[in-house]
């Protein structure tokens, strides 16, 4: 089992900084030391973790910036260490929806970088909370999640992440 873990994420609105924070409480429950950065605050370097956990949230179907330029500056340091990758997205929460999810945010990443060796990765749902979001994005936004639920009268916060899967997904991790 990793006993020293790197959980570095990128997030837009938060969501993204709170799965980490789950990993990594998770993660500390079983023993191993988890440091947890937010790739936009700090500049990190891998060396000397046995498992560095790399996150992202997904916005109009991209990862954040911060992540992919993480994984691309550590490129040495990471081909040598177990490597696990995770997104938050509204698509994962959608049972009907998370195969292309996968497909689309994570294993097209896994391909795109095949010097990384991947022991993982975690599909999560997200969270729309609209009051976080720009009045234009707000518009766009709620006129797709309207779309897709066939619902006019939209709560100001939509929670689609599952707790219970995000610290199986770490417990699981741990023991590769």
């Amino acid at each position: 089992m990793a006993r020293k873990v790197l959980i570095c994420y990128g997030t837009r609105y938060g969501s993204t900084a709170e799965v980490a924070q789950e990993i990594g409480k998770t993660i500390r429950e079983l023993g191993a030391t988890a440091d947890i950065l937010n790739l936009k605050e700090t500049k990190v370097q891998p060396a000397g973790y046995d498992l560095i956990i790399i996150g992202s949230g997904i916005q109009a179907g991209k990862w954040t910036r911060e992540p992919l330029e993480f994984i691309t500056r550590n490129r040495d340091a990471l081909a040598d260490t177990k490597v696990a990758l995770f997104v938050v997205c509204a698509s994962a929460g959608s049972p009907d929806q998370c195969d292309t999810a996968q497909t689309k945010y994570l294993d097209k990443i896994v391909s795109s970088y095949p010097y990384l060796h991947i022991v993982s990765t975690g599909l999560f749902g997200g969270v729309f909370d609209f009051k976080k979001y720009s009045a234009p994005v707000r518009m766009l936004v709620k006129s797709i999640v309207k779309k897709q639920t066939e619902d006019d009268n939209l709560p100001e916060r939509i929670d689609m992440r599952d707790w219970d899967k995000v610290r199986s997904w770490a417990r699981s991790v741990m023991q590769l």
